[in-house]
């Protein structure tokens, strides 16, 4: 099975326990993408023709791109790549992210699954991580989703937060 994974290395905050590569400042955001692409194009050929049946945008948090952002991106990938007709086209999204307005225009391109970082329901351990959202959005954003039509959904939980 052949996929594509695209680390988008924004976030609105620091969350304590993330080791990932990521930057609170989006002051670069515009020659990131610009270097995704740039980066996408270099690696055209790596696959030899195989159909992706994955793509896979992970982070920091894909959900800080907006519409537009991701539409030049999955411009570049359908250029350069086939993706298969059943492909898994998936973004990693934090819950304060996740408005209806978001949902829907998520909803008219390529994405078919979210993969949304809940981490806790409890006000308490989102507040010791560092998380940007509150257990309310927490609870609010899965219906949401599916009320924009997003069934495939996976969600992230950190068990055993300190305390």
């Amino acid at each position: 099975m052949s996929g594509l994974y695209i680390h988008i290395p924004f976030c609105k905050q620091a969350c304590h326990y993330c080791n990932f590569h990521f930057s609170t400042s989006l002051k670069y955001r515009e020659e990131m993408l610009q270097a995704m692409i740039t980066e996408l194009d270099l690696q055209k050929d790596y696959l030899h023709d195989t159909a992706l049946q994955s793509v896979y945008l992970g982070g920091g948090t894909p959900s800080l791109l907006r519409q537009e952002e991701l539409n030049r991106l999955f411009e570049k990938i359908h250029a350069l790549f086939e993706v298969a007709a059943d492909a898994e086209i998936c973004l990693e999204a934090n819950p304060d992210d996740l408005t209806e307005s978001y949902l829907e225009e998520l909803a008219e391109g390529p994405i078919n699954r979210l993969s949304i970082g809940i981490q806790s329901f409890f006000a308490e351990d989102l507040t010791f991580m560092n998380r940007a959202h509150d257990a309310e959005q927490a609870l609010r954003c899965i219906p949401l989703a599916q009320a924009a039509g997003f069934y495939n959904l996976t969600v992230d939980l950190i068990y055993g937060v300190q305390g």
